[in-house]
This record gives C-alpha cells, structure tokens and sequence, in this order.
C-alpha cells in the first residue's frame, strides 16, 4: 500500500513529528511503547497496523544460517530493551527483532536525561546504559509467546562494577545459561561487548579479554547462531585483531556497529557537538553511517563469506539499506531513521529493495563457525 504509507508519512512530518519533538524523548518513547504493545495484544490492532505499513514480497525473503527471514530489515537492539513490541512488529513490515540488550541483574538506566534528539544531525543522543528488568523477567515475559518473525536477543554485562574480569564473564555467562535452560521461542543471540553508556566501560573490546569471554561461552555449547555487535571508534587495527578472535570462535556473525563516542565526529553539526559536551551519552544515527560501512566492507574484504554481518547505523532510506547490503551486509537494522521518518519507513525500504534488484546482492546462506 504505497498510497497509504506516502499519506502517513506526510502526516508524521507535517504534523505529528513536530509535536513529538516538542516533548522529552524518553517519554515519548515510553508512550509509543505502550502503545505499540496494546496494538499489538488484538488481532484488529496488528490487522490495521499491518494494513498502514507492511510489505510483503517473497524476493525479499532469505535464509542465513538456518534462520528464514522474510525480508532483511530489523529492529535494532536498544528499542524495544524490556520486550515489549515482539506482537506488533511484524505488522509493521519489520523481518526480525533483536530484543535488549538484557542483563543478568535489573538496572533502571543511567541517570537522565536518558534520551535527546539533535535533529540537524540527524541523530539521537543515548545515554540508558543496558537498562533492563533483567534476563528472569524478560524470560517470563517471553516466555509462552510465539514470534512471526526471527527474535534474537542480546546479551551484555549489567551495568555494574566487577572486581575482576571472571567475574563479569560469570555475569555475562549466567544470563546465556537462564535462556539457553528458558522456553523462549527465539531464534538468535547478540553479544552486546561495544555499549559506550556503561560505567564497566568497554573491556571486551580487548582481544585478549574477548578471547576469555568467548572461550568460556563456548563451554555452554549454546544452540542458536551467536552475532557479536562491534563498536565502531576504534582502530582498523583493533578491529581486525577482534574479528581474528571470533574468526578462531562459535561466533557467526558481527553487527556493525554500535553508537559512535567520537565528539570530534565531522558528521556531528557544531551546534550539536557543543550540546554534546554538556551531557552523559553517545550518538546513533546518521554520524554513524560513514564508519559502519567502512567496517562492513572491510570484514567482507578480509573474511568473506565467513561471518554473517548485520548492518546498522545511519539508514534513513531504501537507498541507505541496499547501500550496506552492496557492501557487504546479510541483514540491515535500524531504529533512529524510523524515528525521525516515521514508522511506515520500513514498508518504504522494502518496497525499494523489491524493485531496486535486491537478489543481485544477495545469496542464501548458512556460515558454520570454526570452532
């Protein structure tokens, strides 16, 4: 329904929009959230959504590593963080969801504000450092239910500090075991080791620290592909050597990338960057479009087929979606352009993809991991 969702998005940037962003951005949030979760608890209200939004088209559906997707556009992690929207986003076109990041312990985010938008750069500040009810709650929220559509969920350390590194692994090891022993229909893991909101920092960014991780992780002998998102700041040099550590892993797959922390970032506008200085957080959106495709084609450069890459940061567009996918990416996530083009946005990439020779850059695949 091209019709439809050019109406609605006429109406989001006409109207709705500059309403939005006249309130707190945590807040509005919340209130789609609650909103998205009680259309998505009736037939009629995932009908009628899916009716305003959706596309369907078989081209676009795909197979990689054992997992049917119905078309390459995700929600990503840091959305939908207390698995509130698993019922309604199918009816909004999206082909899976990562749920999270969850943690072993509850934590109700960093303090505030949690949440801001800086519009002349197209991009959201974020600032919620792994806020969760924790991996016991999220389970039983979870559990019971049945999913359209591919749900992974991802995985980081709670936000908390730790006397050594074994005993945040322990941490990070224990929320993997509550639902690898959990009836929770999902289909995927992501390892969340690149959050720059957490007072922990970024250990795991180490190859030294991360090799520890993985290696215990391994012992779990855990049953679905593990996808591990990449922070995006760093060296060419450090991410090579991460890369080689889950080269030599269980890991199949990377996520490209995180939030950028870089303050001098040339996509960031000065008056946003001034802004920045004077708040706890770190950006999504388009300042994170450039190093995430740089990181994309050089993970396809030097490993292939070996990996599958999850693409996100910065698509704002069909043309910004296929984009990543010429250059490597399996699959493309997002969260900040559906905020700032509104919900229909994903229809509108899909039909794009549909009609802009999507199967040209894409093949069906299923990595298995070297170890």
């Amino acid at each position: 329904m091209q019709l439809t969702r050019s109406v609605f998005a006429f109406t989001y940037q006409k109207c709705l929009k500059p309403i939005l962003f006249l309130r707190d951005a945590e807040s509005v949030h919340n209130n789609f959230t609650w909103f998205g979760k009680t259309l998505g608890e009736f037939a009629l209200g995932r009908s009628l959504t899916s009716f305003l939004f959706s596309y369907q088209n078989e081209q676009l559906s795909k197979t990689i590593d054992g997992i049917h997707f119905a078309n390459p556009i995700g929600l990503s992690a840091g959305f939908d963080y207390n698995a509130e929207l698993t019922q309604i986003l199918p009816s909004v076109g999206f082909g899976f969801e990562t749920v999270g990041t969850v943690t072993l312990e509850a934590y109700e985010g960093n303090p505030g504000p949690r949440l801001m938008r800086f519009p002349k750069s197209q991009a959201l500040l974020v600032n919620k450092g792994f806020k969760s009810l924790g991996a016991k709650a999220v389970i039983k929220k979870l559990t019971g239910k049945s999913f359209s559509i591919p749900i992974g969920i991802s995985i980081g350390s709670t936000n908390k500090q730790f006397g050594t590194i074994k005993a945040q692994i322990e941490d990070i090891t224990s929320t993997f075991q509550l639902f690898e022993k959990s009836k929770v229909k999902y289909s995927y893991y992501e390892l969340n080791v690149s959050c720059p909101n957490t007072t922990i920092g970024q250990p795991f960014t180490d190859p030294k620290n991360l090799e520890r991780l993985l290696h215990s992780l391994l012992h779990l002998r855990i049953r679905r592909p593990v996808y591990l998102k990449m922070p995006i700041d760093l060296d060419q040099e450090i991410i090579l050597k991460m890369l080689d550590v889950a080269d030599h892993s269980f890991i199949q797959g990377v996520v490209f990338g995180n939030l950028t922390k870089d303050k001098k970032n040339p996509k960031v506008d000065p008056q946003d960057r001034i802004v920045w200085q004077c708040h706890k957080g770190n950006l999504s959106g388009k300042p994170t479009w450039d190093r995430s495709n740089k990181l994309i084609k050089l993970t396809k450069k030097h490993y292939d087929d070996r990996f599958t890459i999850i693409g996100t940061g910065g698509v704002f567009s069909g043309e910004d979606a296929l984009h990543k996918i010429k250059l490597g990416a399996d699959l493309v996530q997002l969260i900040t352009g559906m905020i700032y083009n509104g919900p229909q946005l994903i229809g509108d990439i899909n039909t794009y993809l549909a009609q802009n020779d999507f199967l040209a850059h894409t093949i069906e695949k299923n990595k298995f991991p070297r170890a």
